[in-house]
C-alpha cells in the first residue's frame, strides 16, 4: 500500500493534466501561466522555506550532493560509450547524453520523496536534504546540458556561454537555494526564527508549487511532439531510470551513506528526463525528436523503477 500511497497521487495528477489538455481545459495560455507560477513563485518559496529551516542535515546533505553529482558524472560517461558504440552523430550524440543523465528534479523528483518519506523517521529531514541537493544540481545539469550541446557544434565561445551564465544567475530556484542556505546560517549563528506570518506564507505558496507542477507534466507530456519511439529512447530512458538508481546505490556504499541519503539519490538520479531538455535540445540545435520521445519513455517506465525503490525505502 505505501508504493500505491505515494505514487499513486503523483500519477493521478499527472493523468489529470494531461486528461484536461486533451479536453481542452488546459490550453497553452493557461500552462504557460501555471508553469510560470510554479517556476517562479510555488517551488522558490518552497525550496527556500524547506532549506532556511533545515536543521542537522549539513552532512546527510553533503554526503546525499556527493551520491548525485558522482552518479551523473557516470551516467554522463556511460551514455557517452553507448551513443558512440551506436554511431550517433555529434548532435545526436549530444542530445543522447543530455537526456540520459538530466532529471525531471523539481516537478517530479521532490513529490515522489515528500510521499516517500511521509510518516517515517526522516521525513523532516528528507524534505530538507532533497531540496539542498536539488538547488546544487540544479546548476550542474543546466551548465553541462549547455556544454555537451555546444561542444557537439564546437561553439564552445565567450559569447555562447554569456546567456548560460545570466540564466544561472537569475534561476529562481538556484536564488531560493542560495537565500534558504544563507538564512539558515545567519539563524543559526543568531538564534532567529523565520518570522510566522513569513513562514505561513511561503508555507501556503509551496503547497500549491507540487500539484500545479504534475498537472504540468502531465500536460507537457501530451503535447510534446513525438514523432517516433526509436531505439535510441529507448535505451536513454533505460538508462536514466534504470542505472541511475543502480549508480546512487553504487557510490552510496562507496561513501557509506545510510538509508536516507540512499533514497533521495535514488529518486533523483532515478527521475524521468526532464521536460525543459526538450525545450534546450530545440535551442541548441540538437534531436529534439529523441529528447521527446524520451520523455514519454521515460515517466512511463519510471513507475516501475520507482515502485522498487519506495519498496525498498519502505
Amino acid at each position: 500500500m505505501h508504493i500505491i500511497n505515494t505514487l499513486g497521487p503523483v500519477f493521478i495528477i499527472i493523468f489529470l493534466g494531461a486528461l484536461l489538455t486533451r479536453v481542452k481545459f488546459l490550453d497553452a495560455h493557461a500552462r504557460r501561466i501555471i508553469n510560470a507560477c510554479c517556476y517562479w513563485i510555488g517551488l522558490p518559496c518552497l525550496l527556500a522555506l524547506k532549506i532556511g529551516t533545515a536543521t542537522d542535515s549539513g552532512g546527510a546533505a553533503g554526503t546525499t550532493i556527493l551520491i548525485v553529482l558522482y552518479g551523473t558524472f557516470l551516467l554522463m560517461a556511460v551514455s557517452a560509450l553507448i551513443g558512440w558504440r551506436m554511431k550517433l552523430n555529434p548532435r545526436e550524440l549530444a542530445t543522447f547524453v543530455h537526456i540520459s543523465f538530466r532529471g525531471n528534479l523539481a516537478y517530479l523528483g521532490l513529490p515522489i520523496i515528500y510521499f516517500a518519506f511521509s510518516g517515517s523517521e526522516y521525513a523532516d529531514r528528507a524534505e530538507s536534504v532533497a531540496a539542498i541537493t536539488l538547488g546544487i544540481i540544479v546548476v550542474v545539469y543546466n551548465v553541462a546540458a549547455v556544454l555537451i550541446h555546444l561542444l557537439s557544434t564546437h561553439r564552445v565561445t565567450a559569447s555562447a556561454l554569456k546567456p548560460v551564465f545570466i540564466k544561472l544567475m537569475t534561476n529562481p530556484l538556484l536564488l531560493s537555494c542560495g537565500a534558504g542556505l544563507a538564512w539558515n546560517h545567519w539563524a543559526h549563528l543568531n538564534g532567529v526564527e523565520v518570522p510566522v506570518v513569513a513562514f505561513r506564507t511561503m508555507s501556503m505558496l509551496g503547497q500549491f508549487a507540487l500539484p500545479m507542477a504534475l498537472l504540468c507534466v502531465g500536460s507537457a507530456l501530451v503535447t510534446t511532439p513525438v514523432r517516433d519511439i526509436a531505439a535510441g529512447a529507448i535505451v536513454s530512458a533505460a538508462i536514466k531510470t534504470g542505472a541511475g538508481p543502480l549508480a546512487a546505490i553504487l557510490f552510496s556504499r562507496i561513501l557509506g551513506a545510510g538509508a536516507m541519503e540512499t533514497g533521495i539519490a535514488c529518486i533523483l538520479l532515478g527521475a524521468p528526463t526532464a521536460i525543459a531538455s526538450y525545450v534546450l535540445t530545440e535551442q541548441l540545435d540538437g534531436k529534439p525528436s529523441l529528447a521527446a520521445a524520451t520523455i514519454v519513455m521515460s515517466t512511463l517506465i519510471c513507475s516501475v523503477t520507482f515502485s522498487i525503490i519506495i519498496a525498498c525505502i519502505h
